[in-house]
């Protein structure tokens, strides 16, 4: 199943105990829910980048982020398929593969990351 990725963040501390630990995150568009509750009301309508309450960002292999930002190949507000791996470094399930969906999308990823046409 498809979904429209918004972005990819890749965050590092350069001051902390491990300047070179990078994590890589896919911002994905979510649902905006209206909620009613004793302690919280929202009422809304359209899509968010917020992670829902009790879940996670999807995680992306950080060298696989890199070279989709360097070379210019993501393009924001797609729908791509994704391939997820599990990282033995970071004990995480990562997507280690965007699939775009649309055809001239597919084609500017194989130009871009050097698959000629």
């Amino acid at each position: 199943m498809a979904i429209v990725i918004a972005g990819i963040g890749i965050t590092s501390f350069p001051e902390s105990k491990n300047p070179d630990v990078e994590k890589a995150a896919l911002e994905v568009l979510y649902p905006f829910e209206s909620v009613n509750s004793p302690k919280f009301k929202r009422k809304s309508a359209g899509k968010t980048t917020s992670t829902p309450f009790g879940k996670e960002p999807i995680a992306i292999n950080v060298g696989y982020a890199h070279v989709l930002i360097d070379t210019g190949a993501f393009v924001a507000d797609k729908s791509y398929d994704l391939r997820f791996e599990f990282n033995d470094q970071t004990f995480e399930n990562e997507v280690v593969e965007l699939l775009p969906v649309d055809p001239e999308l597919k084609q500017h990823f194989k130009n871009s990351l050097g698959g000629g046409k």
